[in-house]
C-alpha cells in the first residue's frame, strides 16, 4: 500500500515494529519512502505532530496486541475528517485448510486473546508469529472508541469471506 500510494504522488510514512519487514519494504522500493521502526502505539516514539490526511494497516491488525492502543494512535495522527483503510482476516469464521482463521485452533468465536499453534498451518504465518483472535463487537467498539467512523465496510466474495475492509474517518 505504501509504495502505490507512493507512486500516486503522496508523502509516505511506514511504520513497524519489525525490523526485518522494513527492510522487505526498503527493498522492494520506491525510494522516498520514510519508513520508521518503532510501537505504532507509541506515538511520542516517532510522529513529529504533523498531521497524516490517511493512515492505511493492511492484514495486520489481527496480530498487533494493542488495538486499543493503535487505534488511538490512528486518530491521533490524523486530520479531522482524515481517512483510514484497513483490513483483516475476518474474525467471524473458522478459516480453511489454509490456515486463514483468527480463531485458536480447537477453539471457538468467543475465545478471544492471542494464540500460536505448531500443528496450525506449518507453512502459514501463525505458527510463526501467533495471532490474536477479536470477535467482530470487539473490533468494531475498537474503531468507535478510538473515534473513528465507519464509512464502509467490504467482504470481498468467497464461498465463506476470509477478510474484512473498512474505510473510517477521524471524526
Amino acid at each position: 500500500m505504501s509504495r502505490y500510494l507512493a507512486r500516486l504522488g503522496a508523502d509516505v510514512t511506514g511504520v513497524d515494529i519489525s525490523a526485518a519487514m522494513l527492510g522487505k519494504a526498503r527493498a522492494a522500493g520506491p525510494a522516498g519512502i520514510t519508513y520508521l521502526r518503532a510501537d505504532v502505539a507509541r506515538t511520542q516514539d516517532w510522529w513529529d505532530g504533523q498531521a497524516f490526511d490517511g493512515v492505511t494497516c493492511d492484514l495486520a491488525l489481527m496480530d498487533i496486541d494493542d488495538l486499543a492502543g493503535t487505534l488511538a494512535a490512528v486518530a491521533a495522527t490524523l486530520r479531522p475528517g482524515g481517512w483510514f483503510v484497513a483490513s483483516v482476516v475476518h474474525p467471524c469464521f473458522p478459516g480453511n485448510e489454509k490456515g486463514r482463521s483468527t480463531w485458536p485452533p480447537g477453539e471457538g468465536y468467543e475465545a478471544e486473546g492471542w494464540w500460536t499453534s505448531p500443528e496450525h498451518n506449518p507453512d502459514g504465518v501463525r505458527i510463526r508469529v501467533g495471532a490474536t483472535h477479536r470477535k467482530l463487537s470487539t473490533v468494531l467498539n475498537a474503531l468507535l472508541g478510538a473515534g473513528l467512523e465507519a464509512g464502509r465496510f467490504v467482504e470481498p466474495p468467497a464461498p465463506v469471506p476470509t477478510y474484512l475492509l473498512w474505510r473510517c474517518r477521524r471524526r
